[in-house]
Formats: C-alpha cells, structure tokens, sequence
C-alpha cells in the first residue's frame, strides 16, 4: 500500500502508528515493571532461601534440646527411674516446649506412644499422618540425622527430624521427631511479597500518571512544532514555536530554538527573494518602458531618428544585461562555492587591481600602504569587490582626484591570536550622509549626494547592485564592509576580512607621501614575490 501524499506539507502521509507519548510511556513502564520484577524475584529467592535456612535451624535446636533434655532425665536425680525408652521419651517430650509452628512426637518400636499435652492444628495433623510416622521410624540407631520432607494434600508441606534413643540392654528402639510446617513458616514472606507486588502495581499506576503528564508537558513544543510546520506555507512564515514552551532549556527546547531560527532565515530569505524580485522588477521595467516607447514611436522613414533609437536601445538593453548579471552574482553569493579562498599575495592583487582601473578615468592613483603576505582570499572575487569599489570611487569623484588604495594587517579584537586583513579604496569625492551609509548596501539603493554626483560629473547611474555584491563577497570571506564618509571630504571603503595566511612573514610597506603620484614599476617601495 502506497503511502497518501499530504498537498498542504508536499511529502507523503504514511498511516499513524502510536503515538511518541504512548512509546515513551509504554517504556518507562515496562523497564520499571522489569525492574522491579528482577529485584522483587531476586530478594524473594534470597529471602525464601533464608526461610529454609530458619527451618533447618528450628529442626536443629530441637534436636539439640532433646539432647539435654535426655541427658538430664539420665542423668538427673529421677535417673534411676528410667529404665524403658518410653520412660526416657516421655520424660523429654514432658520437658519440651513447641513452637506453634512445630510438632513433636515420640515412637516406640515404630508406633505412635506419646505427644505433648498442648494441642495444635499443626500437632493433630503430624499425629495422624502415618506417612510421618512410616518415614520418622525408618531411621535406623546410629544413622545420619538428616530433615525430611512430606507434601501431601493432609500435612501440606513438612519439614521433619527423627532422632533414636535406646537404653542399653534393651531392645526397644524410641523415635524423637520433631516437625516444622513450612508451609505456615513461608506465610510472613508470601504476604510480604504480596503487599511489594502491590506496591509495585500502584507505583506503575502513579509512575504512569506522572509520566503521561511529564511526557505531555516535554513533547508540547513537538507538537507545536507539527502545528506549527502545518500552517507554514509559501504565503505565511510568520508560525513560530512559543518561547514560554522552550524554557525547559533541554534538547527538545534546543530544536525549538532550531525551528524558530530556521524559519526567521526562511522568512528571511523569502522576503530577499520577494524584495529582489519586486526591485529587480521595478529597476528592469524602467529600461523596457523607454525601448518601448522609442520603439512605438519610431519613424522608420527618418535615418537619424532609427540611428539614435538603436543607439538608445542598444545602451538601455546593455543596461538591462549588466542588471541581470549583478542580480546573478547577487543569488549565487549564498552557495557554498560562490568564493574558491587560495594563496593570494596582497601586494601583488593590489597592483593587478590598479593595472586594471588605470584606464577608468583621469585620477590621481595612489597606494597608501601595502603588505606582503600571502593570505587565502578568492582573488577573483576581491579582485571583482575592489574594482567595484573603484568605480564607485571613480563615478563620484571629478578628474584630477585621489583614488587611493591600500592594504593592513591588524590584530584582531575578538581574537588575541587572530589578525585581520583591511583593503581600502579612499576617494576625494562627493561623500555619502551619514543617514545613507548602511542603506547603499541594499539592492538599488543610492544615496542623495552620490545621485548628485552623478549628475554633477556627467557619468551614469549604476545599477545599484554594486555595493550589495560587495558586501556578498566580504561576507563570503567571513567579513564585512565598513564605510568611513562625511559629505564633501570622501569616502573610504573598506574590506575587512580574516587571516588565514600562508606566510608567518607579514611586512607592512607604508608610502610616505600619498600625495605624489604612484611611482613607476622600476621604483616602486615595495616588493614583488
């Protein structure tokens, strides 16, 4: 039978087997009822062991005592009156005081003469019991003084001795037994065992109870947590896991924790995804807007007129394309291989970097400082980060300005051990407003005074993904961005990132005077690996 697919949840819905609540309380149960089985038979064994062991000494010390009785009636003042073996077992058994768990007797030549004078349940059934009698009179003079027993549906369970006596010069052979009801003598231990099974059978009741409700009260969140999946769906990421039920601080209070952080970051992420495509929608429909429009009314009789309108629509679609690439960029800064870190030459990227934007614009370029160290980085991706940070610089700045490189090595605040790598890209241009200096890192966003920069300097608008990109690579890396700006004194961009360094070796090469222009490659201060 193949399962039913649920629609709401998008997997299959197998049939519904117990629930955890009744295996977790069906476990606990039968572990504590085995539990207590085990210890409950374990004593039992020991403690009927010692039963016997009180019976096998009750026998003994009747025995015993019919010894001294026997000696005494011997050897007493009376002595000389005892001349028959029923003399000597009457004068013993006179002398003996049952218990009343016992039953003494005394046999002549096999036969049943005499029996204290107290009477018992216990006394009446041994005397009447021939299967007794026939086995105490077997025991020959001069045999081992073992205990018997008898089981039977008259005596129940018997425990008995039989002990000889026989006066010298007589044929008569006298019996002393003594037996014990062992049965009667297990009645304390079985009532006892009786009361612990009850017991036990209450406590599993209430260890029941108490787990039902604990059980309930530790798998509340669980329960929360299915409700809670149930009602999310594309439209509704707002369902989260009440913080009141994960205060137990325990491991299911833990993946509590875990869900609620896990749809934050898939309410998160949908909300990015929304927003781009809102953004993306609204920044790409501009572009198409003015193609169209040319395009609807193009005369196509006029030369000129198509010339300029496939000049136009040539630079808006290489503006479309540019925002579609960035928006690319943009969704693969979340996969695992959106940076490939390698041995990477500090000193050496931030001249490639500065081979490469040269050609940008007429600018005075400097490299503050530099360092040589190799450190793993993804140079493609610095590489893509710095340049767009150029052009920033470049497209906010008028000619003859600073655009300025540099690379440190500082130690790191949060670790003693650790160091930081911090790449900057300084400009003496419009600056940016303190308001705007975490917007601008958003999807198309721009601040005022670069907005106004760009129209002040005649180059056109980026796409507004530039610095988004930027801040993708540095998180990439485990970094961050950080912005030092005031409006009309520049900007300073800078990449601060982790060290993870192949070199121990770190050489930090400061250029004394930032404001000449960069050296030529024949007298450049610092070194080339």
């Amino acid at each position: 039978m193949e399962p039913v697919r649920d629609h709401r949840l998008g997997a299959p819905k197998h049939p519904r087997g117990w629930s955890v609540r009744f295996r977790i309380l069906t476990a606990v149960l039968m572990t504590t009822a085995l539990g207590m089985m085990a210890a409950g038979l374990t004593s039992y064994a020991i403690s009927r062991q010692g039963v016997y062991d009180g019976v096998r000494d009750a026998l003994r010390q009747e025995v015993n005592e019919f010894f001294e009785a026997s000696n005494e009636a011997l050897n007493g003042p009376g002595g000389a009156n005892i001349t028959t073996v029923d003399a000597l077992l009457r004068a013993t058994i006179k002398a003996t005081y049952p218990d009343e768990n016992e039953a003494v007797l005394g046999l002549v030549n096999g036969k049943l003469e005499l029996h204290p004078n107290k009477e018992s349940e216990l006394q009446t059934l041994v005397q009447g019991d021939p299967e007794v009698i026939a086995k105490a009179a077997q025991v020959r003079p001069g045999g081992e003084i073992v205990m018997q027993h008898v089981s039977n549906a008259r005596n129940r369970n018997l425990a008995f001795v039989s002990v000889t006596a026989q006066l010298p010069g007589s044929d008569d052979v006298g019996h002393y037994v003594a037996a014990v009801d062992v049965d009667k003598a297990f009645v304390p231990l079985d009532s006892t065992y009786r009361t612990y099974a009850l017991v036990c059978v209450v406590a599993l009741i209430l260890v029941g109870l108490v787990g039902f409700v604990v059980s309930g009260k530790l798998l509340a969140p669980l329960r929360t947590l299915r409700q809670t999946a149930q009602e999310i769906g594309e439209g509704n990421l707002s369902g989260r896991i009440p913080e009141d039920q994960l205060t137990s601080g325990d491991e299911i209070a833990d993946l509590g924790h875990t869900m609620n952080a896990m749809l934050d970051r898939l309410s998160t992420s949908f909300d990015e995804q929304r927003n781009l495509l809102d953004d993306a929608g609204h920044e790409l429909r501009t572009p198409i807007t003015i193609v169209q429009g040319h395009l609807e009314l193009l005369d196509q009789r006029n030369p000129t007129e198509v010339a300029e309108t496939v000049d136009l629509s040539l630079d808006e679609l290489a503006r479309m394309r540019r925002i579609v690439e960035d928006l690319m960029i943009l969704a693969k800064s979340r996969r695992p291989d959106f940076v490939r870190p390698g041995p990477v030459d500090v000193d050496d990227l931030l001249g490639s970097v500065l081979d490469k934007v040269k050609p940008l614009a007429d600018r005075r370029w400097r490299i503050d400082r530099t360092v040589h160290a190799v450190i793993e980085l993804d140079q493609q991706r610095i590489t893509q980060a710095l340049v767009q940070l150029v052009s920033n610089a470049v497209r906010h700045s008028t000619d003859d300005a600073v655009i300025a490189l540099g690379a440190e090595v500082m130690p790191d605040p949060d670790h003693p051990t650790g160091q930081r790598l911090r790449l900057s890209v300084r400009d003496e241009g419009a600056g940016i407003a303190p308001e705007d200096h975490q917007r601008i890192f958003e999807r198309f966003a721009r601040s005022g005074t670069a907005h106004e920069a760009d129209h002040a300097s005649g180059h056109p608008e980026g796409s507004g993904l530039g610095l988004a990109i930027v801040d993708a690579i540095a998180t990439a890396h485990r970094g961050q961005v950080l912005l030092h700006s005031r409006p009309g004194r520049g900007s300073t961009f800078t990449l601060d990132l982790p060290v993870i360094t192949d070199d121990s070796r770190t050489e930090e090469l400061e250029v004394p005077d930032d404001r000449h222009p960069l050296p030529t490659e024949q007298e450049s201060p610092w070194p080339r690996s």
